[in-house]
């Protein structure tokens, strides 16, 4: 997984899986109509059931991440919250339940979906002839830049898709360095996935 940019991607991977909880810190700013739209979907999605499939993919004209030679561009990621327990797809396929502290990963969901500014209500959209509500916002910090776009059930309030630039140093060289993260996510018969010893 790109050697050393793992130690930053994996936070996105169990924490994403929650709306890309944890990337930006700023200070609260969810304060119109579509930040808090867009913040209710985060915090609901922390708390509902969901499958969620996605691709993180690598700015390849950015520096290499030392001992990454030969990283694929992009990683695929799988995460399958049951409302009490978190499991991601590791690369050889097999599942994992990463022993989440729920009450420490809701409280980081609520703290970014409150730093998202700058945000929109998009026009809606349609995903498999859904109507979807869908909102853009920013977080940028002095060390971070986070731009996303979500779409969202208007029913339920739950994410259906979500689009996420980042941009930030993501290894220990402090080096500046992008990457998006696709995320789609389904809440039909939710269940634990046999996991490996």
């Amino acid at each position: 997984m790109r050697g050393k940019t793992a130690q930053w991607v994996r936070p996105v991977l169990v924490g994403g899986v929650f709306g890309f909880l944890g990337l930006g810190l700023a200070s609260a700013r969810a304060d119109d109509a579509a930040c808090k739209g867009l913040a209710d979907a985060m915090l609901t999605n922390a708390k509902t059931a969901y499958h969620s499939v996605g691709t993180i993919s690598f700015d390849p004209k950015d520096p290499p991440v030392p001992g990454s030679a030969g990283a694929p561009n992009a990683i695929a990621t799988e995460t399958i919250f049951t409302g009490t327990q978190v499991f991601v797809k590791l690369p050889n396929g097999e599942w994992k339940d990463v022993h989440a502290d729920l009450a420490d990963l809701r409280s980081k969901v609520k703290q970014s979906a409150m730093s998202f500014n700058d945000c929109a209500h998009l026009a809606n959209d349609k995903i498999d002839g859904k109507d979807l509500t869908v909102y853009t916002g920013s977080d940028k910090t002095d060390a971070m830049n986070v731009l996303t776009k979500v779409w969202v059930t208007p029913d339920t309030g739950t994410l259906i898709r979500s689009e996420t630039d980042i941009a930030g140093p993501t290894a220990p060289d402090g080096k500046v360095r992008h990457q998006h993260l696709s995320l789609h996510y389904d809440y039909n018969d939710i269940k634990a996935p046999a996991v490996s010893n």
